[in-house]
């Protein structure tokens, strides 16, 4: 009998650890006989479904808030052992105890076990797993080793090792329901858990390896989100060809709706308005915010490749030709076809950039290692723009035709109108008709820019402005003026008033003053003042996207609809501050209340003015206001006004564009520790991250520290001291206005959990384990390089991760805790391990220490993030 542990975890720490065969069963606090009774804050009543089996541990969603491996799920997900669930406060961890050949066996009852933990009761009740026979025996496939690009060699499949486990799932295929030069797709039976599941299966002949099959595999199993296809299983049929399992969605594909629509389908017009269709597109938008958030690219996004269920769900397919960022893949030219899809959007084999009507210049151009989430954002705009027109945005009868088109940026004539009747054709992409309004236009075109460096920089930017356009708000793409964000805002705050009331509304520079006439006007002035601090929040949100004008007009309406506050004097004399109107600002602060704030920059705004009198000149002045604003952790309002700084900004070298690119990539690696209060980073600090810091605050460029290998922007950046990460922190501190520091040790063993080693209880490592230089027999490999092949630093991320979603825990670089342990010498230490790979520096307990000054090609760390203000 295969046996599991649980280990619960706490703040306090490991609270409880109990044993157990495969079971299936509630965790909550209810006290039931299928309940796993957890207490602990944020742990609800029935909170999750848990299943333990042989073919990996399956998680449920049930009541609220559930993490699995650090990340959010949303209906069922099921992951390798180890593994983590985190609700609430508490973590259960669950890893294999034991291994032995399965037996086709029932498993028996077991008695429900009870425990005892410091803070929490805990009961556990198991029941047998019911198994009946089905067609196909799947087995999980033996990974293959990887190596450097110095040494590259391939190795056929073994039979699976004594620490791969075999999967039980066992598929009955009903049907095939797709084709493609990948495999088939068929609908199957999962008679072990009775649900009908989609199951994918490699084309490869018998015995074959089918690499790009297994990359979209697990591309998909880090992909938990409720808008991309989840998979199940993976695995290989008796025929020796791989398959994985995904969730069977009972609907069609977005081009089936269009194509409908298109046709004059009565039905599909009257179910799929415009705004549905926005609203289908936003899901699409969320799922790839979250892929790219990973590090993933599509390539092949496209309406064929959009499921709509019968119930609203909206799921991206077909990541067979997904990009992982940092991975190195050759350039190359576009297969010479277009796809031929069926309705779960396969991709013709070969077709090694995407579909062609749909593809971004770059990918035309074959341009592989160019490629980014721009591309993936160019098709995006491709799908909108067949939304609203019911054709791909590039036509033509000749493969050459349409790749020129797309090189060009030709976008072809249009058909705007729905159902068929009254279409009216329209040339773009000078115009996309009348029937398209102009913000849906200018979004869409500027999605689709052949300037890559005109779209916009991230779907989140995207997606917002879908949204303001269904807010009735203006869009950041379009040339809004200010009679027109009035009639908008007009538009969303319209009263009736009736006959014998009128509203008029008088815009100067986007100011609403209203002249009321009746006692219901007066009822619509009073809605019209209550809206006041809606106009504050834009203002302070056009500030944040340096857009100051926008700012402006928000500021003064909020100051125009309730005079009488002051907070709003003193947002708009902000506003006023940064524009360098420094005269009109300081009128709105002595409108403002007193407070030392206002105060401050009162009396600054008035230094300026006379400093600017005394030097016939700004640029001092602006460059003393920017240093200011940075001191007030007005960060983003310095980066508006940063553009008029002239010479004094060249001198400086200072580029505060980097700022936010950095901030987000550093927030979207982010998981909590359980038992501490901080996020950590899923990987060390990389090369990238640290060139954005050093272009914002114009310090010298980054300079590869090593001859024997090369690092790329992915590598961890090593080279740095223990003060040159704690400036670091300290400036993204101030920049955020959030705590960042370095882990202490107690929270770095924390994410690294009780094993002796980051990857487990044995030793030597395994290939896939980490960057270590470690022979196959235990000992340092002279050659430096080791059983994963690699020599120096590799790509973060390029192992496998613990339990909690931790990469390179051991191993690449050494990390820099934020405590210091050797009072007497002062020096820092320095934990995991490193690339060089000596025995002892893999041990968890293992301390390294070193000058808080020192800076050596192994010397590296990772950024945590306080969890509570």
């Amino acid at each position: 009998m295969r046996q599991w542990s649980i280990t619960l975890h706490g703040p306090s720490g490991i609270l409880s650890s109990i044993e157990t065969g495969e079971a299936h069963f509630v965790v909550g606090t209810e006290a039931a006989s299928d309940v796993f009774t957890v207490v602990g804050n944020g742990v609800m009543a029935r909170h999750a479904w848990v299943w333990i089996g042989e073919a990996g541990l399956q998680v449920e969603e049930l009541d609220g808030g559930t993490l699995v491996n650090g990340h959010s799920i949303t209906g069922r997900v099921q992951v390798e052992y180890p593994a983590s669930v985190q609700l609430g406060e508490v973590t259960l961890v669950v890893e294999t105890k034991a291994v032995v050949e399965p037996k086709a066996v029932e498993v028996p009852k077991v008695a429900p076990v009870s425990r005892t933990a410091s803070s929490m009761d805990i009961t556990i009740a198991q029941r047998p797993l019911t198994k009946s026979k089905a067609s196909m025996d799947v087995t999980i496939p033996q990974r293959t080793q990887t190596h450097s690009s110095a040494s590259v060699r391939s190795e056929p499949a073994s039979p699976i090792a004594a620490n791969e486990a075999l999967l039980q799932g066992k598929y009955t295929l009903v049907r095939e329901i797709a084709r493609g030069g990948m495999g088939q797709i068929y609908f199957g039976e999962d008679p072990q858990l009775e649900r009908q599941v989609a199951v994918k299966v490699s084309s490869v002949s018998e015995g074959g390896e089918d690499p790009r099959f297994a990359k979209e595999a697990k591309v998909l199993a880090q992909l938990a989100h409720p808008n991309i296809v989840p998979i199940h299983n993976i695995g290989v049929d008796a025929q020796g060809r791989p398959f994985y399992s995904m969730k069977l969605v009972k609907g069609r594909t977005l081009q089936a709706v269009l194509n409908s629509i298109r046709d004059g389908d009565a039905s599909a017009i009257k179910d799929y308005q415009r705004t549905t269709l926005l609203t289908i597109f936003r899901k699409v938008c969320d799922a790839m915010m979250f892929a790219h958030s990973k590090g993933i690219l599509h390539r092949d996004l496209k309406p064929e490749n959009i499921m709509v269920g019968e119930y609203g769900e909206v799921l991206v397919m077909d990541w067979g030709l997904a990009k992982v960022l940092g991975e190195q893949e050759s350039d190359g030219a576009v297969n010479s076809r277009i796809n031929d899809t069926g309705d779960y959007g396969m991709t013709m084999e070969g077709e090694v950039m995407g579909t062609p009507q749909y593809m971004s210049p770059e990918q035309a151009e074959g341009m592989v290692a160019e490629l980014d989430q721009r591309s993936d954002i160019y098709s995006l705009g491709g799908i909108l723009y067949a939304i609203l027109t019911l054709r791909p945005p590039i036509e033509g009868t000749t493969l050459d035709e349409v790749l020129t088109k797309v090189k060009n940026g030709a976008i072809s004539a249009m058909v705007t109108g729905r159902g068929g009747k009254g279409s009216v054709a329209v040339t773009a992409p000078s115009a996309m008709g009348a029937e398209i309004p102009e913000a849906l236009q200018a979004v869409t075109l500027k999605a689709m820019s052949t300037d890559r460096s005109k779209r916009y920089a991230r779907v989140e930017l995207f997606a917002a402005d879908i949204e303001r356009y269904q807010s009735g708000f203006a869009t950041q793409a379009e040339d809004a003026g200010a009679w027109k964000r009035m009639t908008l805002w007009v538009g969303r705050n319209k009263v009736l008033a009736g006959a014998a009331a009128a509203m008029l509304v008088v815009v100067s520079g986007f100011s609403a003053k209203v002249v009321v006439e009746g006692r219901k006007a007066s009822a619509a002035l009073e809605r019209l003042r209550a809206s006041a601090p809606t106009f504050a929040l834009r203002a302070a949100d056009a500030m944040q996207g340096g857009n100051l004008e926008e700012a402006l007009e928000a500021a003064s309406s909020a100051v125009d609809l309730q005079p009488e506050v002051a907070e709003y004097h003193r947002i708009r004399g902000n506003v006023l501050q940064v524009m360098v109107r420094w005269p009109e600002a300081v009128k709105e602060y002595r409108l403002a209340k007193e407070d030392e704030q206002t105060l401050k920059n009162l009396k600054l705004t008035e230094e300026l003015i006379a400093q600017t009198e005394k030097e016939a000149g700004d640029v001092k002045a602006k460059a003393r206001l920017f240093e200011e604003l940075n001191a007030q952790g007005r960060q983003y309002e310095a980066m508006a006004l940063s553009s008029g700084l002239g010479d004094f900004w060249k001198n400086r070298k200072k580029d505060l564009s980097a700022v936010p690119e950095l901030v987000r990539r550093l927030e979207a690696k982010m998981l909590p520790v359980p038992g501490t209060k901080i996020l950590l980073s899923k990987t060390e600090f990389t090369v990238g991250e640290w060139k954005l810091y050093l272009r914002a605050e114009g310090l010298p460029d980054w300079r590869q520290p090593s001859a024997e290998f090369e690092q790329n922007d992915e590598h961890p950046v090593v080279m740095v001291s223990w003060n040159d990460a704690k400036q670091f922190c300290e400036w993204v501190s101030k920049v955020t206005g959030k705590e960042w520091r370095l882990p202490t040790n107690l929270e770095w063993e924390a994410a690294v959990g009780t094993s002796r080693y980051p990857w487990g209880d044995y030793y030597p490592p395994n290939w896939d384990d980490g960057n270590y230089a470690v022979a196959e027999d235990g000992k340092a490999d002279p050659a430096k390089v080791g059983v994963d092949g690699i020599k120096g630093t590799a790509p973060v991320g390029s192992f496998k991760a613990n339990v909690l979603g931790f990469y390179d825990l051991g191993g690449n670089g050494n990390e820099f805790m934020w405590d210091e342990l050797n009072e007497k010498t002062g020096k820092r230490v320095l934990r995991g391990g490193d690339c060089n790979g000596l025995a002892d520096y893999c041990a968890v307990a293992y301390r390294y220490f070193s000058s808080s000054g020192n800076r050596y090609g192994n010397f590296g760390f990772r950024v945590a993030l306080s969890s509570v203000p």
